[in-house]
């Protein structure tokens, strides 16, 4: 969500590709009695007014929607027409003993009036950002004194450290070391390149600090991923369907490069390392998916990844 000449303009989100993306990235991202726990740490209660800043399809709306919405309004603001158009027609779904309004706006220009809602939030959105602190900023200019600011973000940079096990292959020091090195690099080249910080979920609480909101508190997601056979619960079809959907994936080194050359090179990676880093992209697919594969066919395959670094911190505007 940026202006015309910024660089998050790059990504289309509702295009076919990406659009996809944040629909299957959301799924079971949250557990709902966390949620329950979240709603009542924040203090959300019926009658509240909301705004979900870079809404997309509205998946913050219907997932909090019970704790604030009977009586109460969401606003859904995003950069992208396509979206808000689509969201608010589906929002008929979930919008229930309350209103909704979508909005198309700038994350920097939010088109709401000073100290105006309830509460603000956002999720996976900062982390787009070249200017997270000045989102954060505007944010709060449009929450009531008292009000509260809520930012999800991850710290994809600490996931890239996690070490998993599965019934497959178990990666070397050395290919985690390669994962991880090529992982640092893409984050600060995306800094540099002004696409935003990969590793903003560990500075939220500072962000907010910075922009003088009082209160700060932080909590971590608890989902915990793993697959084990049978799979049949449905979080375990789905991460068995995305598994095998990747395996199945071609190995395309050419779009590979186009997206991770430029941020790996300004991160201050080298060209031997991306030689290194695509040749252990191919000995994957080549000899690792085969076999997931037969093994998810079998029924055979488990794995776990654990918990991630996906965070949800809270500020509050100064009363007057």
């Amino acid at each position: 969500m940026k202006k015309k000449n910024q660089k998050t303009d790059k990504i289309d989100w509702s295009k076919n590709e990406y659009k996809k993306h944040i629909i299957e990235e959301r799924k079971f991202l949250w557990r709902e009695d966390s949620i329950e726990l979240y709603a009542k740490w924040i203090g959300l209660k019926s009658g509240m007014t909301g705004v979900d800043v870079g809404c997309g399809l509205g998946y913050l709306g219907w997932t909090f929607w019970k704790y604030f919405g009977k009586g109460g309004k969401y606003i859904g603001i995003d950069i992208s027409e396509k979206l808000i158009s689509e969201t608010k027609e589906i929002s008929n779904d979930w919008v229930k003993e309350g209103s909704a309004e979508f909005l198309v706006g700038d994350i920097y220009a939010l088109p709401l009036p000073d100290s105006s809602v309830d509460f603000v939030m956002c999720q996976t959105l900062l982390m787009h950002l070249e200017k997270p602190d000045k989102a954060i900023a505007e944010m709060k200019r449009i929450v009531k004194h008292g009000g509260i600011v809520i930012c999800m973000e991850p710290d994809n940079l600490s996931n890239s450290m996690r070490v998993g096990y599965n019934s497959v292959h178990q990666f070397s020091m050395e290919e985690l070391l390669l994962i991880h090195k090529v992982q640092f690099c893409w984050t600060e080249g995306r800094k540099k390149l002004g696409e935003g910080d990969w590793g903003i979920g560990s500075k939220l609480p500072k962000l907010m600090h910075d922009a003088d909101l009082k209160d700060v508190d932080i909590r971590n997601n608890d989902i915990v991923k793993f697959v084990l056979p049978p799979y049949e619960t449905p979080e375990q079809k789905d991460m068995s369907q995305k598994i095998k959907g990747y395996c199945k994936k071609h190995f395309d080194k050419k779009a590979i490069r186009k997206e991770v050359d430029e941020k790996v090179l300004a991160g201050g990676g080298s060209r031997y390392l991306l030689r290194k880093y695509y040749n252990f992209l191919k000995d994957q697919k080549q000899h690792v998916s085969s076999k997931i594969l037969q093994e998810l066919k079998k029924k055979h395959y488990y794995a776990f990844w654990g918990s991630s670094f996906f965070y949800i911190c809270i500020g509050r505007k100064k009363k007057a």
